[in-house]
């Protein structure tokens, strides 16, 4: 065996020059998104992949697993080899043995509806026989020390189980490297604690994980590396000890968050926010808030109630973010807010006025966990445009609005691309652009900053500080930490269906906050 062959070996992922780009339903090419990508990536190390949104990482993801060329059309230049193989000659089914991939949102890779048959469902597609498919979801349970969650019904698991639940389905096939994409985009922090775990336990079991995230805080302690990402080229590549060195002064400097989550504080992330003095809304001043509820209870068909009677009272000029682990009820809770879920008991009012949820739209919008939901338009521009002709009416006032949008939320030059298109970073600062646009009195954001790097997190808090000041009640669902400090003036935790607590947002209460959200414990 030669020296280059023994060095290769010990590689399980190596890009030479690799440049992509994607291509239109006509065949025609964009702009590269990869641009001579040069990386090696040693058996059984975890490196963290990080970067502004859009920068490529994603795709730097897709061409590891095979989806890119082979599901998303493009242009591929340069080689990637995966464990010493060329990913060409091995193909998508070859990569898919060799490789595991676990995505954003664990329900687009589910098959079935118990989890016991969707561990297996991978083997079963492999052709592997009965009694070694048992063995093999029976073991990567135990190895991921999720046993528990055999035999469940998956419609009924939190973010963070399904997330675990599709960890397993890919460990069962034994692949040598995982390719987890943004994992922890709806996760809470008690779930992505969780998957840290898994993560860990993975590398002890000799296999080499490749993470593209943005909240790098869980892997801490666990990736041997991070590389950086700008513009479709590696900016940077530290072994862990050098990028902990790092200030937040020079990771905010290249757009990436925290590493320690208590450096996250309040000096270091500076933005226009209202007093956190001001007093809160006493319950007994409903009237006076823009948005309140009482005894709100809902839930689901042949379910039982995830909201248990909750009540709360939102002031105008203020954003306040909810919080709670998964499950908590926190979207239940945004759906009947905005009127997209129509609760079985209780109330919604705003501005002290009772409103059944028929009539919600228009004076409460919800910009969705997935903002692929709620965008339709052919261009980032015509989606914008059409936002702000709800309020503007169709006209010049509604283009010019559009394209300030544009400008504000980073997207300009992605005006003509097709909203499905862009990254998951870029399509949720779209979704809630045309939040901000259609100018209801009450805006309520689920998880609005799952892909969003540090540059445009803060962009987003700005955004929000600027319509907060305009007189609307900003209301964020979030796990976020940064995002909270950067962005919100007043916390409340929801926990059993309840809002059980409600604080504003003070330096010296930061402590606290990391505490509701699940941090130190």
């Amino acid at each position: 065996m030669t020296a280059s062959q023994k060095l290769r070996d010990g590689v399980a992922v190596e890009f030479h020059g690799v440049a992509f780009s994607y291509a239109d339903a006509e065949g025609n090419l964009f702009e590269p998104v990869l641009k001579g990508v040069n990386l090696s990536v040693a058996r059984g190390q975890c490196v963290a992949v990080t970067g502004c949104s859009g920068c490529g990482k994603t795709t730097l993801m897709r061409l590891v697993n095979g989806l890119a060329p082979q599901a998303y059309d493009g242009e591929l230049s340069g080689t990637v080899r995966v464990l010493g193989q060329d990913a060409a000659d091995l193909g998508i089914e070859g990569l898919s043995l060799c490789v595991g991939s676990v995505f954003q949102n664990p329900r687009s890779q589910f098959f079935n509806l118990d989890t016991t048959s969707e561990i297996a469902f991978g083997c079963e597609n492999a052709g592997l026989p009965h009694d070694e498919i048992h063995l093999r979801v029976r073991g990567a349970a135990a190895d991921l020390d999720i046993s528990h969650l055999l035999d469940r019904d998956i419609r009924k698991l939190s973010g963070g189980q399904r997330q675990m639940v599709a960890l397993a389905s890919v460990h069962a096939l034994g692949p040598e490297v995982f390719a987890l994409d943004e994992p922890t985009a709806a996760l809470d922090v008690a779930s992505m604690r969780t998957l840290a775990h898994l993560v860990r336990r993975l590398k002890e079991l000799g296999r080499t994980v490749i993470v593209s995230e943005h909240r790098l805080w869980w892997l801490r302690g666990i990736a041997d590396r991070v590389v950086h990402m700008e513009n479709g080229r590696i900016a940077h590549d530290w072994v862990a000890a050098e990028f902990e060195r790092l200030s937040m002064r020079e990771l905010h400097r290249m757009g990436l968050r925290a590493w320690c989550i208590e450096d996250a504080c309040a000096e270091d992330v500076p933005t226009a926010k209202q007093d956190p003095s001001a007093p809160m809304p006493a319950p007994g001043a409903a009237s006076a808030a823009a948005l309140s509820f009482s005894d709100l209870r809902a839930g689901y068909r042949r379910g039982g109630d995830v909201l248990r009677g909750a009540a709360g009272v939102f002031a105008p000029r203020r954003i306040a973010a909810l919080v709670g682990g998964n499950g908590a009820g926190k979207s239940t809770l945004a759906r009947c807010l905005a009127g997209l879920h129509r609760e079985r008991a209780g109330q919604v009012a705003f501005g002290g006025r009772s409103v059944p949820y028929r009539r919600r739209a228009g004076r409460a919008f919800l910009v969705m966990q997935e903002p692929g939901y709620q965008l339709f338009a052919h261009t980032a521009a015509c989606e914008l445009e059409a936002a702000a002709a709800r309020r503007l009416g169709r006209g010049k006032a509604a283009r010019m609005a559009a394209s300030e949008a544009l400008d504000r939320f980073g997207l300009a030059h992605l005006a003509e691309r097709h909203p499905l298109s862009l990254s998951g970073g870029e399509r949720q600062r779209l979704a809630i652009a045309a939040g901000v646009l259609q100018g209801a009195r009450v805006l309520v954001l689920d998880e609005p900053t799952s892909g969003l790097d540090f540059a445009n997190m803060q962009a987003v808090a700005r955004e929000l500080a600027r319509v907060r000041d305009g007189g609307t009640c900003v209301t964020v669902i979030t796990h976020d930490y940064e995002f909270i400090v950067a962005a919100c003036d007043e916390v409340a935790v929801v926990a059993d269906g309840r809002v059980s607590v409600q604080e504003p947002l003070a330096r010296a209460n930061l402590p606290a906050v990391r505490r509701m959200l699940g941090f130190d414990g």
